[in-house]
């Protein structure tokens, strides 16, 4: 497994330098010519990949926006989307922009579904396997928020998690011979509450240390509108940097931009793009030298272009 994780990370850095060699030149939307990380971006309406109009609009807003990853929703890949996830993934490789495949459902983590996910795992490498090289996903991205069932969370709780643990580890193992990037989300107090570490696979561990175990990055859900202080975003991440600075991998700052949440200090919604960026400046100041500092991942599509006024 640790072989074939090394071969991945070869494998991505050899798609980097070929995908940079295509990418085109976006205007930064902060006063850092050069940012860090990736600046990732959640697309859950899978109909931009199969509008033209709206798929055009998608890249250019990339653009603008440095935007060189996005989790784009492909619960489908079955004809006829297959052909419209292929056109869509050949040109945003000819802009730089790398594209992971997005799906989830709270149910995923129970046991008795995990058939589900795994079935969508294999058509996402069928896809792969029947494409070029540049109509392929470079990733596979999961969202399972098993928390928000609510009556089985308050009830079972380790349930869920060992579920949502295994479910991790099954996918991982499809992909372990993969090329494809496997990233999850997670929420930031999966580190945080001692009540949730968990003994799984040998050791008793916080949950986000054993996501990261067992995947190649993760996008911490670290939603706050400020950066600093004790409950700012830095602080938020600190802990699951920290472990995957131990472990050589990947963590991506989520950042939310939803309009009408609640409590309102979790997302830059009714704000401004600069207000997001300056926070963002201040987050990578201050974690942008670490090893495990990813960049960041803005939740999402819709909301991003309203907050930035298009």
């Amino acid at each position: 497994m640790i072989q074939a994780r090394l071969g991945k990370a070869l494998a991505f850095t050899l798609a980097g330098l070929f995908l940079s060699g295509c990418r085109a030149a976006p205007l930064p939307p902060t006063g850092e010519a050069e940012p860090k990380g990736v600046r990732a971006m959640w697309v859950w309406d899978a109909r931009v990949a199969a509008d033209g109009t709206a798929r055009d609009r998608l890249l250019k807003f990339c653009r603008r926006h440095r935007v060189d990853t996005l989790y784009l929703s492909a619960y489908d890949l079955r004809p006829p989307m297959e052909e419209r996830y292929r056109q869509f993934n050949r040109l945003a490789h000819q802009q730089g922009i790398t594209v992971h495949a997005l799906a989830g459902d709270p149910r995923w983590g129970k046991p008795q579904y995990h058939h589900v996910p795994l079935e969508w795992v294999a058509s996402f490498r069928r896809f792969n396997e029947g494409a070029s090289e540049p109509e392929r996903f470079n990733g596979l991205h999961t969202d399972v928020e098993v928390y928000l069932l609510s009556k089985s969370w308050k009830e079972q709780p380790a349930m869920l998690l060992g579920g949502y643990l295994d479910l991790n580890a099954k996918i991982a193992g499809e992909l372990a011979q993969d090329p494809a990037e496997f990233s999850v989300d997670i929420p930031f107090w999966f580190d945080d509450d001692p009540n949730y570490r968990i003994f799984w696979h040998g050791s008793v561990k916080a949950p986000a240390q054993h996501v990261l175990d067992t995947v190649d990055s993760v996008t911490v859900m670290a939603y706050r509108n400020f950066a600093e202080g004790q409950d700012g975003t830095v602080h938020l991440v600190s802990v699951e940097m920290s472990y995957a600075d131990l472990i050589g991998k990947q963590v991506v700052i989520g950042q939310e931009t939803q309009e009408n949440l609640y409590p309102p200090y979790i997302t830059f919604g009714g704000t401004s793009c600069n207000a997001l960026y300056k926070e963002m400046d201040k987050i990578e100041g201050v974690l942008g030298k670490r090893p495990s500092f990813g960049g960041f991942a803005l939740h999402h599509y819709d909301s991003y272009r309203k907050l930035c006024g298009e």
